[in-house]
C-alpha cells in the first residue's frame, strides 16, 4: 500500500494528483573548523560569540582586529585548508599582565641590514654608519610594528620594550631570534630577552556554550593549560557533552603544547580523553596558536569525507609553519616514539626544514577501570566513528522517521515497519560505509547486528550496531635475509 503524506484518501473531485516528497540523500561530510584564540578592542567581533563563516583575511582582521592572534590563526588555517569553511570563536583577554622581552640595541658604527624572525616572521631593517644605539633601537621598534604581529614595540636609548598584544600565559610561546644564515649587522649589537611573565588564561565555558546546536568537528585553539583542557572535556564528554547520546554533536578539540620531551609526555600522563589531541614541540619559531591553527586545517582538509577521512594523517604539510631553529630541538624517532605512548602527538621535520604530520593521537589510554586501551588512540578513529554515526543515522531517518511500529507487517505497509525492516536498514547503510571505505566485515556486522522492541517501552527501538572501523597503515616492517648465493 502507497503512503501518502498530503493526499487525503476522500477525494471525490477527478482526477491527477501529485505530491512532490524527497527521498533524502545519503549524509556528507561538510565539517567546519573552529578557531578559539583572543581578539583585540579593535576588532568588531563580540567576544564569546561565534563569527563566521569568514571569508577572507581582511574580514578576519576587521573583525578580530589586526595583529591580533586570532587573526594570526584565520590565514595559517585558510593556507592549510583553502576550500573549508572557517569560524572563530574570539575570546577577550583574561585578568592578568601580558608578556614582555628586551631587544638591547648598540651602535654597529658601519652600514648594514639588520634581520630579525618574531613568529617566524622575517623582519628587516636598514643600519647605517652613523646611527647610534636610540637610532638602531628606533629603527629595530619601526620594522617590529610595521610586521603586523601579535606584538608592539617602543623604544628609548636603545631599548626595544616588546609587549604581547594579548594579556596572559599565550604571550610567553613567541621566539624572537636574530637570523645567522645571510648578513645580519645586527649580529653582535643586540641582546634580545624573550618575552616572558604573561600571566593569566581565559575561561572558556561561556564562549564554548554560545555554540549551541551548531556542529564544528575541529576545534583549534593554543590553550593547553589544565583548566582549559578540562573545560573541553566537559564541553565534548560522552555523557553530558557533544558526543552525548542526547546532544549526538561531536567535535574534537585540537591543541598544541611547547615544552622539553619530559614535560610533555607527563602532560599526556595526566591525561585520558579521546577527544582531544595535543600536538607538542620544543620551542619554534612558529607560535603554537599557527600550529594549532595549521593542524585543524589539516584536519578539516582531510578528515571530512569519506574515503579521505580513513587515510592516516602523517607526511601532510603544516604548511607556514616552521620548526625550533635548532636541528638538536627537532624530535628524532625515539621521542616521537615515546610521544605517542604518553598520549601526545608530533610532527616530523625533514632536512628541507619543512613540518609534516607524523602521528595524531588522542590523550586516551585507558579505560575507566584503568586497563589499557588503544581503541580511541587516532584521530582517525575519531573521524570515522563521526562520519559513520550520522551517515547511519540519516540512512535511518530517511526511511524510518515517520512510521508505524509493529511486530510484523504482513501486508507490507509503507506506513508500518519492523525490528527485522530496521535491521535491513542498518545493514544497508553499513554495507554503505564499507563501500565508502570508513567501516569493514560487513558480513560479520549483518551477523551480531541486533534490533528489537524495547520490553518496557513499546515505541522505542533499541539496536546494537558493532562497528569495525578501517585502519590506517602505520609500519611496514621487513625482515630482509642476505645471502651470498640464494639457494633453490
Amino acid at each position: 500500500m502507497v503512503a501518502f503524506n498530503n493526499i487525503p484518501g476522500n477525494i471525490l473531485v477527478p482526477f491527477f494528483y501529485a505530491e512532490i516528497n524527497s527521498g533524502g540523500s545519503p549524509y556528507e561530510g561538510q565539517s567546519r573548523l573552529l578557531l578559539v584564540g583572543p581578539k583585540l578592542a579593535a576588532g568588531s567581533a563580540t567576544a564569546d560569540v561565534p563569527a563566521g563563516p569568514i571569508g577572507s583575511q581582511a574580514d578576519a582582521n576587521a573583525l578580530f582586529g589586526a595583529g591580533s592572534v586570532l587573526a594570526a590563526m584565520y590565514a595559517k588555517a585558510r593556507r592549510n585548508a583553502p576550500f573549508q569553511p572557517i569560524w572563530a570563536l574570539p575570546l577577550a583577554d583574561p585578568a592578568g599582565t601580558a608578556a614582555e622581552g628586551t631587544i638591547v640595541c648598540t651602535a654597529p658604527g658601519v652600514t648594514g641590514v639588520g634581520v630579525l624572525e618574531i613568529c617566524g616572521v622575517r623582519i628587516t631593517l636598514q643600519v647605517n654608519a652613523a646611527d647610534n644605539a636610540t637610532t638602531v633601537g628606533n629603527s629595530v621598534r619601526d620594522a617590529i610594528n610595521a610586521a603586523g604581529l601579535p606584538i608592539s614595540a617602543t623604544a628609548a636609548t636603545g631599548t626595544v620594550t616588546l609587549t604581547f598584544r594579548h594579556v596572559g600565559t599565550i604571550g610567553n610561546d613567541v621566539l624572537v631570534r636574530l637570523l645567522t644564515d645571510e648578513p645580519n649587522i645586527l649580529v653582535g649589537h643586540a641582546t634580545i630577552t624573550q618575552l616572558s611573565g604573561g600571566t593569566g588564561v581565559p575561561d572558556l565555558t561561556n564562549a564554548l556554550a554560545n555554540l549551541g546546536d551548531d556542529e564544528f568537528d575541529w576545534i583549534a585553539s593554543p590553550y593547553a593549560d589544565a583548566v582549559s583542557l578540562n573545560t573541553v572535556r566537559d564541553f565534548l564528554s560522552d555523557t553530558s557533552g557533544r558526543w552525548s547520546p542526547t546532544k549526538q554533536l561531536y567535535g574534537h578539540y585540537l591543541t598544541v603544547k611547547f615544552d622539553t620531551l619530559s614535560g610533555l609526555a607527563a602532560l599526556g600522563d595526566s591525561r585520558n580523553d579521546q577527544h582531544v589531541s595535543i600536538m607538542g614541540s620544543k620551542l619554534a619559531s612558529s607560535p603554537p596558536w599557527e600550529w594549532a591553527a595549521a593542524l585543524g586545517g589539516q584536519c578539516a582538509m582531510h578528515l571530512t569525507d569519506a574515503p579521505e577521512l580513513s587515510r592516516p594523517l602523517q607526511t601532510l604539510l603544516l604548511d607556514g609553519i616552521k620548526p625550533p631553529p635548532s636541528r638538536a630541538d627537532w624530535w628524532d624517532i625515539d621521542d616521537r616514539q615515546a610521544l605517542y605512548v604518553d598520549g601526545i602527538s608530533a610532527a616530523r621535520v625533514g632536512n628541507d626544514g619543512l613540518v609534516r604530520i607524523d602521528r595524531v593521537v588522542t590523550t586516551y589510554q585507558e579505560t575507566a577501570a584503568g586497563a589499557a586501551d588503544a581503541t580511541y588512540r587516532d584521530i582517525e578513529t575519531m573521524a570515522q566513528l563521526m562520519f559513520s554515526v550520522r551517515y547511519i543515522r540519516t540512512f535511518v531517518q530517511n526511511r524510518h522517521s515517520r512510521q508505524a511500529l509493529a511486530d510484523d507487517n504482513p501486508s507490507n505497509l509503507q506506513e508500518i515497519t519492523t525490528p527485522q525492516d530496521i535491521r535491513d536498514t542498518l545493514v544497508h547503510a553499513y554495507s554503505d560505509l564499507v563501500a565508502l571505505g570508513v567501516l569493514e566485515k560487513a558480513d560479520l556486522f549483518a551477523q551480531f547486528v541486533q534490533v528489537e522492541r524495547d520490553p518496557n517501552n513499546a515505541t522505542r527501538v533499541n539496536a546494537y550496531l558493532p562497528v569495525d572501523v578501517v585502519n590506517q597503515l602505520r609500519v611496514f616492517a621487513a625482515n630482509v635475509t642476505t645471502f651470498l648465493q640464494y639457494a633453490a
